[in-house]
């Protein structure tokens, strides 16, 4: 009688463990989603500093040192603009159980579609996160 109850209670946790495993897809998703989002987390509060350093700029900008000063504001709302667009793709394109709880899918083919479109978004947001460093960067040395 126990050698039966091990048995089926061997074989129940096999069939719940083996139930249990997901697509190598879905954890590069959920990775990949994690590491975009911290991306996100990190430079949306720079969109603060931005404002900040735009305001500072005009005052110090008149009609002897446009040309010094201009590329820097224009980069800085560049950046601006970046990040919205960003944050606006993003939403567009990934719902909020994919973006707050990971990925949900088990087809094979659509992971991938739904990974080849979470690095292009990750890939989008590292671009978007150098071209604010940067341009904070040049803004604050101008300031200063």
């Amino acid at each position: 009688m126990k050698i039966t109850q091990l048995l089926l209670a061997g074989l129940v946790f096999f069939l719940i463990s083996c139930s249990d495993s997901k697509p190598k897809e879905v954890t590069e998703f959920n990775k990949k989603m994690t590491e975009t989002i911290a991306i996100h987390d990190e430079v949306m509060p720079k969109m603060s500093k931005i404002n900040q350093l735009l305001s500072q700029l005009e005052t110090k900008m008149d009609s002897t040192n446009v040309e010094k000063f201009q590329p820097a504001m224009e980069d800085l709302k560049s950046g601006h603009d970046k990040m919205m667009t960003w944050m606006k793709s993003f939403g567009d394109e990934f719902s909020k159980t994919e973006i707050n709880q990971g990925i949900q899918l088990e087809n094979v083919d659509s992971l991938k579609q739904r990974l080849k479109a979470l690095k292009q978004s990750h890939i989008m947001a590292e671009d978007m996160k150098a071209h604010i460093q940067k341009a904070i960067e040049e803004a604050e040395a101008l300031v200063n």
